[in-house]
């Protein structure tokens, strides 16, 4: 058995799990509260540092979810709230920093003046997103969050009668639940942005859930399932990209006055959407029963058959 040293440190399979549940809260959390006062005061520094916030309340999210039946029940649900509101003040803020991104390094044409136009307008949202952050900051000090994460750390225990079981007896009845979720979803395609959108997510927990328990696998459950499932994962945001920029657009424009808005973005959100459609139908065809069979199978043979739903 391989040991994980991407994530958690080194952590031997015959770890015991709540202690694996201590570094994963513990090391994770560090890194959001790390990033918040960069997120909410350094932006201009570095407009990543809301990406690297937003990130790491993810893996904060998904060990708190993964650990749940370890954890202290109020203690757990405070922080698991907080970090959701921590990831969802920095929402606006990355979106518009990602779209000013793309819009500075656009592929389709788009003359100066019209490309002047937009960046001026998305800087003035920008700056109209960034108190959210800020708050968001001075609510984390005031709650004093990291003592309360800390709270959670040390109350972090086995609760059962039997034996504490280790992170290789674990990691696969941990990892299961979400797999088939996975892959329930994704039989589930239809022509909604929805349906894609929820395979995405699914997938997504999948991923966090693989980086918190592969200590738990041999060292080729990380060789042979990543590169399978980032493919995957790959296509669905970039479809994901097209769709949440159409609502953007969207969204910008009807809390905008007409005159103020920028008819370039109108031309864009047109461009977004045959993207989206071309992308999500070239998924759809990509994404054969054979190819999600094969993918099941490889997950199934490091679960060890813990009745994985068949694909239809």
């Amino acid at each position: 058995m391989g040991k994980n040293t991407n994530w958690l440190g080194t952590i031997e399979p015959g770890h015991p799990i709540s202690e694996v549940a201590k570094e994963a809260i513990s090391t994770r959390s560090a890194r959001m509260l790390e990033y918040l006062p960069l997120a909410a005061n350094r932006w201009k520094e570095d407009v990543e540092y809301v990406h690297y916030l937003r990130t790491w309340s993810r893996r904060t999210q998904a060990a708190l979810q993964l650990f749940a039946t370890l954890l202290p029940l109020k203690r757990s649900t405070l922080v698991r709230k907080a970090t959701q509101k921590l990831r969802k003040a920095g929402g606006d803020a990355r979106d518009l920093d990602v779209f000013t991104r793309r819009i500075r390094k656009a592929k389709f044409v788009i003359g100066d003046d019209d490309k002047a136009e937009v960046l001026t307008f998305l800087k003035g949202l920008r700056k109209a997103a960034q108190p959210a952050l800020v708050q968001a900051w001075e609510w984390a000090k005031s709650e004093d969050l990291a003592k309360k994460f800390e709270g959670v750390v040390l109350r972090t225990r086995w609760r059962e009668v039997a034996e504490e079981e280790t992170l290789q007896q674990m990691a696969p009845t941990l990892l299961e639940p979400l797999v088939v979720r996975f892959f329930h979803f994704s039989q589930m395609l239809g022509e909604s942005p929805e349906s894609l959108h929820q395979m995405r997510i699914e997938g997504k927990k999948v991923r966090y859930a693989m980086e918190l328990v592969e200590g738990g696998f041999p060292d080729c459950f990380r060789e042979e399932l990543y590169p399978a499932f980032e493919e995957v994962q790959s296509k669905l945001g970039a479809i994901n990209d097209h769709h949440m920029a159409v609502e953007k657009i969207q969204r910008w424009q009807n809390e905008t006055a007409t005159k103020k808005f920028p008819a370039f973005l109108l031309q864009l959100a047109d461009h977004e959407r045959i993207q989206f459609d071309e992308k999500a139908e070239a998924f759809r065809v990509w994404w054969t029963e054979a190819r999600a069979q094969e993918l099941k199978e490889r997950f199934d043979r490091y679960l060890g058959g813990l009745g994985l739903a068949p694909i239809a």
